[in-house]
């Protein structure tokens, strides 16, 4: 028995058809280019999401290290780092640690100049260097805007530190260089020299001194708990403090792979999409496919000839469009992945990039392709020669013509509806699936308001504040300069802005009297709710604790004067509910009045309305009380005010109070018509400064509002436009194959007396016919879409959207089918009807 084994003629044959079906394959490589791209760039924007999320964990931790050991001494340090799991250490050596109050709540160490754990630790200097000379020091610029240290290489620095064994110092230094790190918001690192750190601590780097923090990164950053553990027991030192880098921790990587889920998600509607892209060109010439398959099963090709022929086709397709695709993909990549992961110094599309998913994309790309050629084969290769051939062959109509015999143009074109129903069924349905789904992604767009989220991030469009209270870590410092009286005038000056609103807080300590002590001991020891009182829901809060202990036992207390004028003042009036008295424009003015603000819960809680209270030797009448909202002040106050009552009055009396006290922060009110020019101006003012101010622009809350509503329909939108474009694809591919497939039908109408203008005719009405059907699906569909189904999805979509009827990309599609059904067949009309009718009738392959 004859067998047919002969594998390498499958390669001819695929030689063969890209020699002689060029057009068609050069059309199909770019379709999976554009396949091949999308994956790239699902792949590539969900890696570098998720990858975003852990560097985030990164800069909490404080460190890229996976393990810190602190407390070491030299050789505990050395015999770690020689552990065999350890791929690299870095070392840190501390002298001490700042112990100024206006540090807040941050610890800055004071520590040995080391490039490589500053580097670990992202801090290393961007304006200046590290200290190379006796006596330099480089800060971080929170630490610096908190001390109010002048932002100038050779600035004098005073620093407070405290050592190991708890004695304080206060030491004058050269300021030689700083920077900004996300990493540095709760810790840093104050760096001098080693011969500084001999100076200070002679000694500091003695053989028993336990001030050496050891960075270590593992070769397998897995169950980093253990490891730590285990290395320690495995060099047989004593338990010592460690943390494990959060970036690493088991449940911190699920979740940022939950994260980055909805990124990946959409790869599975690429395949979708990506098969019926492929599938629709390759059925372009199916007919003609299917005469050669029968011609070459008449010839003896086996069943396995046809599926290997059509798989290395398939590969030969796919390895065309794997570089256009690669480079597709990275494109998007780069201009889409800054807009979705924000807050890098660095584009995150080339900081997150790797090989991996590339890869992986190809992989998708090989499996989509080969989806798309390889399931039409099964059927194809059960089939006979003469099976094959009769698919092809015209199905006759019972329909006839008119009563009196005659046929016109437009029931001939409505007698090709019942060709190829699947296809038509199939274009159909992609493209209201595409206008369906585009039509969501632009009601959601549209219905995000950015203004309802602009007033809610901040009742004002600028807020600048002192350097020291630049973030909710760093205690205000009084004594700092960085927004001046100058710069308030200059500021109402400008032609763009509307209103400057100011502030400023002074911590006085009081006394109260024991009518007021008696009402707010028995104030806090209220029922909170069934299990506690209003005291001991304070109790996770121990400076809080410590305060109210001092007020209940002595009536001592630190309350907060603030001054403040419009802006600021119409904020605490408007979230402050009053729980005594009320406000009296004239009356505050006056300069006899202050406003008492207490605890954010009913009832009174601090001096109530008509009481008195003396400041500074001055006695002012409470106007009234009020549940004090602190949510308007930038950064904190001292510890001892924990526990605090508000005291607000006019600017002016402030001033009076306190003569020489600068300001605390700035609400500025702008046209938002200038708002370009105005953030230019600030950008250059922020610059000529020497001391650090913070600047909180209107258009980082917008770039922030357009990047989540961006996020929200970025991927789903890209996918939508890649089925909008299959489903455009399907639907000129319908008019193609029902132009081009009848090419002997139409040269057979011309031999019986159909003129040239009459064919036009015909498949003009054919290709107007088609829009109308579309037309006819689309329209309802898509309203009934936007009216019915759109506002519940609106609804729940975010607290800033409210449903806006919007069907954009309706009318704008409509229009090019409309242009599509009308020029496709005209153009296939021209191409099939050239050369004469003879040669039209003949068998051409």
């Amino acid at each position: 028995m004859l067998a047919n084994n002969n594998l390498k003629v499958c390669w001819t044959l695929a030689k063969r058809d890209f020699r002689f079906h060029r057009a068609k394959n050069c059309i199909l490589a770019l379709a999976v280019a554009l396949v091949t791209g999308l994956y790239a760039f699902m792949f590539l924007l969900g890696g570098a999401v998720e990858d975003a999320y852990l560097l985030n964990y990164q800069y909490t931790y404080g460190s890229t290290s996976h393990i810190l050991y602190t407390g070491l001494t030299e050789h505990q340090a050395a015999l770690l780092s020689q552990h065999p799991n350890v791929k690299s250490a870095v070392r840190l050596s501390t002298v001490g640690t700042l112990s100024d109050p206006m540090l807040g709540q941050r610890s800055v160490k004071l520590a040995v100049t080391d490039r490589d754990y500053a580097q670990t630790v992202l801090s290393i200097p961007t304006t200046g260097r590290l200290p190379e000379q006796p006596g330099e020091i480089a800060l971080d610029e929170f630490t610096m805007g908190s001390l109010g240290v002048l932002q100038e290489i050779g600035a004098p620095v005073t620093l407070e530190w405290t050592d190991a064994a708890g004695n304080t110092h206060t030491d004058a230094f050269t300021l030689c260089g700083w920077w900004a790190s996300p990493t540095n918001f709760t810790e840093a690192c104050a760096w001098i020299t080693a011969d500084t750190a001999a100076s200070l601590m002679p000694d500091y780097d003695s053989e028993n001194a336990t001030n050496l923090t050891l960075g270590v990164t593992l070769h397998q950053p897995r169950g980093l708990e253990e490891q730590a553990a285990e290395m320690l027991s495995d060099q047989g030192l004593p338990e010592v403090p460690f943390t494990t880098n959060l970036a690493y921790n088991d449940a911190r990587m699920e979740t940022a792979g939950q994260q980055a889920r909805p990124y990946y998600a959409p790869a599975i509607l690429v395949l979708v999409c990506g098969f019926f892209m492929i599938y629709a060109i390759v059925q372009v010439t199916a007919e003609q496919d299917r005469a050669y398959f029968a011609g070459l099963k008449a010839l003896g090709l086996s069943p396995r000839q046809l599926r290997r022929y059509l798989l290395e086709k398939a590969l030969a397709v796919a390895a065309l469009g794997l570089i256009p695709g690669f480079l597709i993909g990275f494109g998007l990549n780069f201009a889409v992945t800054p807009r979705v992961v924000v807050g890098m110094e660095q584009n995150p599309a080339l900081y997150f990039l790797s090989w991996q998913p590339f890869a992986v994309a190809a992989v998708c790309s090989f499996l989509t392709v080969l989806l798309a050629y390889l399931l039409p084969s099964w059927r194809l290769s059960r089939m006979t020669p003469a099976q094959t051939l009769r698919v092809n062959a015209p199905r006759s109509s019972r329909r006839g013509g008119t009563r009196t015999g005659m046929v016109t143009l437009p029931r001939m074109a409505l007698r090709t509806f019942g060709r190829a129903r699947g296809r038509t069924i199939l274009s159909l349905v992609t493209m209201l699936a595409a206008v369906l789904l585009l039509t969501d992604i632009r009601m959601q767009y549209v219905s995000l308001r950015e203004d309802l989220y602009l007033s809610a991030m901040s009742p004002w469009d600028y807020s600048i504040t002192d350097a020291s209270a630049a973030t909710p870590y760093q205690q205000y410092n009084e004594r700092n300069r960085g927004v001046t009286e100058e710069m308030v005038k200059e500021l109402r000056t400008r032609p763009e802005v509307d209103s400057v609103s100011a502030l400023k807080s002074r911590e006085v300590p009081l006394t109260a009297s024991s009518e007021l002590r008696e009402r707010v001991v028995d104030y806090y020891n209220q029922p909170y709710d069934e299990t506690m009182t209003l005291r001991e829901s304070q109790v996770a809060f121990p400076n809080w604790m410590a305060g109210i202990d001092r007020f209940t036992e002595t009536g001592e207390y630190t309350a907060i004067v603030v001054g403040l004028d419009g802006a600021y003042l119409d904020y605490v009036l408007e979230y402050c509910p009053f729980t005594s008295g009320g406000f009296d424009q004239a009356a505050f003015e006056s300069g006899d009045y202050v406003i008492a603000g207490g605890a954010y819960h009913e009832g009174v809680s601090c001096l109530a309305a008509g009481e008195t209270l003396e400041l500074e030797g001055r006695t002012f009448t409470v106007l009234g009380s009020l549940m004090h909202d602190n949510a308007y002040l930038e950064g904190t106050n001292s510890p001892e005010s924990s526990f605090t009552f508000y005291y607000l009055v006019p600017l002016t009396v402030f001033d009076e109070l306190f003569p020489g006290q600068s300001y605390r922060q700035l609400a500025v009110d702008i046209d938002h018509g200038q708002q370009a020019s105005f953030e230019e101006y600030l950008a250059g003012y922020e610059q000529g400064l020497n001391r650090g101010i913070s600047i909180t622009l209107r258009s980082d809350y917008q770039e922030n509002f357009e990047s989540a509503r961006l996020n929200m329909v970025l991927v789903l939108g890209l996918v939508a436009a890649v089925l909008l474009g299959i489903a455009v694809l399907n639907f000129v591919n319908l008019l193609v194959v029902k132009t081009v497939s009848r090419r002997r039908e139409f040269a057979v109408y011309q031999s019986l007396g159909m003129t040239v203008s009459q064919l036009r005719r015909l498949v003009l009405l054919e290709g107007g016919f088609y829009a109308l059907l579309m037309a006819a699906v689309l329209l309802p569909a898509t309203l009934a879409f936007a009216l019915w189904f759109m506002p519940g999805v609106i609804a729940d979509l975010s607290w800033v959207a409210v449903y806006t009827f919007d069907v954009t990309p309706l009318w704008i599609i409509l229009p090019v089918i409309a242009a599509l059904a009308l020029l496709t067949p005209l153009l296939c009309l021209y191409w099939i009807t050239r050369g004469t009718i003879q040669e039209r009738l003949g068998v051409v392959e």
